[in-house]
């Protein structure tokens, strides 16, 4: 990285552009949650080996079953490999998953490796398929009997590159003589949301190996005939036996009052923190309404939940404060508190704790108390949606970009001042002597600034500017006039700082020489 990018970061991290970015750029989808996959874990070897050798064996154990017993296509990375007898010969056969990584559009595959005695590889590839995922992230494997009669399916879930969930449900193809196993698909789907019901089957089902009930998929799709985000469209796909497929039914609006009240009782009557966690997960924002009513609101401290780090982060006015989020308690059913430790400085320990409150599926509560300064008043936050994320990215204040402005050549000043701007370097003399350093010019908020880095022994200093750049023609030269006004920079934009307001002058004839 260049001195100048270096320099160019510091400053975008200190901008409000980026802040807000940082801060609403986890919006979350709404609607119902989505049941997990299954994941197939292998199971620990037994005997009695010391604790090193069984671990060491377990451990090329499970090296040895994640190697794909087949050639795997250059180009091709390998996902996931999941081992099991699937017919009933007595060998067990392999499902792969793999992605061109040179194309990220790309969709997610699935090999079968059969095997075969008689080959000379042993092991050959009898079946491949695509699926509706893309994205390598999050895709996952997983072989479950959805349809009830002792078979196991192909479940393949993932997300595409519009972000939609997907789900690929592959069923085996009757065993034909000569040929390897081969699956076909029953249900593809790409929705909002998608969920398997599953329902626990009676005891003959694994007793007596007698069939069982199938399992539905209910899959949400916000509704297109609707401007509320929270209005879902749900189809309820069954598994017909004469179609040898999942079927859709009618679909079925659902208005987004019901979603609402459906999500605050999951969340209401669920047990521990992960569901409350997960629910306030994102970033929210203090709306305050505009007194009038005719003018538009404005938007207060912005307060994010990261679940994935573990922090937590609170943006009031010109100061940002981050905290490292130790450990939360439930209280009561639609309350929880989060202690946070400050993760600027360690070794100061300052606690807050955020009693947070939920309303509503989009407004919460939140009480900061601190270890040293008591309770602060409750504000009610709002989770930040695609409308109110564009339009704080869309205030004057939060907008930055490169300035179209080159400074080249000595200006001077008063009392000895000079500065030679060689971008992106400059050198800068004064009474207090002579400093070298980088500097960057940018608009933020639609005003001109300047950054420099000035480099020091021990650590460099960072000073901004508000410019103002003229040119002056004169009868016998043309004069660049430079004034610079000292400023700084905060998470809002900037604000005035201490000292005078340097005038700089450059003689173009003199420049040219």
């Amino acid at each position: 990285m260049t001195s100048k990018q270096r320099l160019l970061s510091t400053v975008s991290r200190t901008c409000c552009t980026l802040v807000l970015a940082a801060l609403i750029a986890s919006c979350q989808r709404g609607g119902p949650s989505t049941q997990g996959v299954i994941r197939i874990v292998p199971q620990p070897l037994g005997g009695s080996a010391p604790v090193a050798a069984v671990a060491a064996a377990d451990s090329q154990a499970a090296a040895a079953a994640n190697r794909p017993r087949i050639s795997i296509e250059p180009g091709d990375t390998v996902l996931q490999v999941m081992n099991a007898n699937l017919d009933s010969d007595p060998d067990e056969e392999q499902v792969i998953a793999v992605k061109r990584l040179d194309d990220v559009g790309s969709p997610v595959r699935i090999l079968l490796a059969d095997s075969d005695r008689a080959r000379g590889t042993y092991y050959y590839q009898s079946w491949e398929s695509a699926t509706n995922a893309t994205d390598s992230r999050v895709f996952n494997l997983a072989l479950r009997d959805l349809v009830g009669d002792h078979r196991m399916e192909i479940v393949a879930t993932g997300m595409n590159e519009a972000g939609k969930l997907t789900l690929d449900v592959f069923r085996p193809l009757p065993p034909v003589q000569g040929k390897g196993l081969s699956y076909k698909p029953v249900c593809q789907l790409v929705a909002d949301e998608i969920s398997i019901e599953e329902a626990d089957r009676p005891d003959s089902y694994s007793t007596d190996q007698k069939p069982g009930a199938s399992f539905p998929v209910v899959a949400y799709l916000r509704d297109p005939d609707s401007q509320n985000v929270m209005d879902l469209v749900r189809i309820r796909y069954t598994w017909n036996d004469k179609e040898n497929r999942y079927v859709p039914g009618a679909a079925e609006k659902i208005p987004g009052e019901e979603v609402q009240q459906a999500q605050l009782k999951a969340l209401y009557t669920s047990s521990g923190e992960d569901a409350f966690e997960q629910f306030i997960s994102g970033s929210w924002v203090q709306v305050i309404p505009a007194k009038n009513g005719k003018d538009p609101d404005t938007y207060g401290s912005i307060i994010d939940f990261n679940t994935q780090n573990r922090t937590i982060s609170l943006l009031s006015g010109n100061t940002q404060e981050a905290y490292i989020w130790r450990e939360s308690q439930r209280t009561i059913y639609n309350r929880m508190r989060a202690i946070g430790e400050n993760a600027t400085v360690l070794q100061i320990r300052l606690i807050r704790t955020f009693s947070i409150n939920v309303d509503s599926p989009t407004t919460i509560t939140v009480e900061i108390i601190g270890n040293e300064s008591g309770e602060s008043p409750s504000a009610t936050y709002t989770r930040v949606t695609e409308d109110i994320r564009a339009k704080l990215l869309g205030r004057l204040d939060s907008q930055i970009s490169m300035l179209n402005l080159s400074l080249t050549g000595r200006y001077l000043g008063n009392q000895g001042l000079a500065v030679t701007f060689t971008a992106p370097s400059l050198v800068w003399s004064d009474a207090a002597g002579q400093r070298s350093g980088t500097f960057v010019l940018f608009s933020l908020g639609g005003h001109p600034v300047m950054t420099t880095r000035f480099h020091g022994q021990s650590r460099d200093k960072i000073v901004s500017w508000l410019v103002d750049y003229k040119e002056r023609k004169e009868p016998q030269r043309n004069v660049r006039v430079l004034t610079l006004s000292p400023i700084r920079l905060t998470v809002n934009g900037y604000e005035d700082a201490n000292g005078d307001a340097l005038s700089l002058e450059q003689d173009q004839n003199t420049a040219k020489k």
